[in-house]
């Protein structure tokens, strides 16, 4: 069954998107400032209250592969409804939990649904939009998701002082079922009608021969730029302060403006991103992207004052923001519908790998060497990442603007 949407029905459910779009991320911020009161109140150290965040991060990444294939088999809307099922009732079970490690169980189960949820969100608005409009779409997901991740601890913090950190669970609670009203209203988007479930699907991840031959290896070379870009964004936070703070001696407060200039460019890159990779194409921002953060970790370890280090966190912002939401858009362009969220989320699984073993190997160049040595170390593997984007990958904006004008055309 294909489904034809008009411009307003469009525009009503990227609407309906949007909104709960920033309450799933502030939602998820609140959740930060809550620690420090969670160890005195459960008598446990700040290291053990602070694994909060591991757990949700651990349910956020445990739970791709299952919501891609979700996704393809059982439609968009059963999986957008069930991720904000699991929010509210995670949140619940956070705010009444009396022990400690059934708090860890519930923030594992909020960040599973909170990964679901954005998930099917992000399938429905892909099915709706022009493909020569996605660009903007995606970045707009993450203006939106910024917005409320920078709000949430500021807000957290707020009702954490005046009512204690349970009040934080049962506020993020009541925005899980806003959302989850919001989105019982959202109809079917998938265009491909979903087959019954059986175990053989359910257990089947994507797989590159579903892809067309002429862009395998662009799918390839997405995936292991996402692996490289996810490990990049995984090591700013954790070498840059080990390099400015430890090794140059810089003081906190210069180390939090360097990132406070690192965030603020990132943010500001949200929506020229959008505007470029539907104008120019996928390739002509994702390449940049790739050549401008080898060239900061190249040069990263000549920097010693705080002006070229700020400038260095500057384009590093400038090159975080191009990759962001840029990779997903290319990506979907080239995949197949019916296996539209499997090779999505596998992509993006691997992309998690990167995020995990960045810091880790970070950390042991650092103890092993020095923190400046561990930029130089990453240089080949994101000289790697750009060459091969340049070389090895196709442009899809053509194809898909052709293939939106087929469509489109009547007849």
């Amino acid at each position: 069954m294909r489904l034809n949407f008009q411009l307003g029905d469009t525009g009503r459910v990227l609407l309906s998107l949007y909104g709960p779009a920033v309450i799933m991320s502030l939602g998820q911020g609140m959740v930060i400032p809550t620690i420090p009161t969670l160890a005195s109140s459960f008598d446990v150290s700040a290291g053990l209250a602070a694994q909060l965040v591991t757990a949700g991060i651990l349910g956020r990444v445990l739970s791709l592969l299952p919501a891609g294939q979700l996704l393809d088999v059982v439609g968009r809307k059963p999986v957008l409804v069930g991720g904000a099922v699991l929010v509210t009732l995670a949140s619940v079970l956070t705010a009444i939990a009396p022990v400690f490690p059934l708090l860890l169980i519930a923030q594992f189960l909020a960040g599973a649904g909170q990964n679901i949820w954005s998930m099917a969100r992000e399938l429905v608005a892909v099915d709706v939009v022009r493909p020569e409009q996605r660009g903007r779409m995606m970045s707009g997901f993450h203006g939106m998701s910024s917005v409320g991740t920078a709000v949430g601890p500021v807000f957290g913090g707020i009702v954490t002082q005046a009512f204690g950190f349970r009040a934080v669970f049962w506020v993020y609670a009541l925005l899980g079922l806003v959302v989850l009203l919001i989105s019982v209203r959202i109809r079917e988007t998938a265009r491909v009608k979903p087959e019954r479930p059986t175990t053989r699907r359910l257990l089947s991840i994507g797989r590159l021969r579903e892809i067309a031959p002429e862009w395998r290896s662009t799918y390839v070379v997405l995936t292991f730029n996402t692996f490289v870009a996810m490990m990049r964004g995984a090591l700013i936070p954790s070498l840059v302060p080990l390099y400015v703070g430890l090794q140059l001696g810089h003081t906190p407060t210069e180390v939090g403006t360097l990132f406070g200039i690192y965030g603020a460019v990132n943010v500001l890159m949200i929506a020229p991103t959008g505007v470029l990779l539907d104008k120019l194409g996928r390739k002509s921002v994702v390449m940049p992207s790739a050549f401008l953060a080898t060239g900061v970790f190249l040069l990263f370890p000549f920097a010693t004052e705080m002006l070229p280090l700020a400038i260095l966190l500057g384009i590093t912002g400038i090159a975080t923001g191009l990759a962001l939401g840029s990779m997903a858009t290319y990506t979907y362009d080239i995949i197949p519908e019916h296996a539209r969220a499997r090779l999505q989320t596998l992509r993006r699984l691997i992309g998690d790998v990167g995020a995990l073993l960045g810091p880790l190997m970070g950390g042991m160049i650092a103890d092993a060497a020095a923190p400046s040595a561990a930029f130089w170390a990453f240089v080949p593997l994101q000289l790697v990442a750009a060459l091969a984007i340049t070389f090895l990958a196709k442009e899809s904006l053509p194809y898909v603007r052709s293939r939106s004008h087929k469509v489109a055309a009547p007849g």
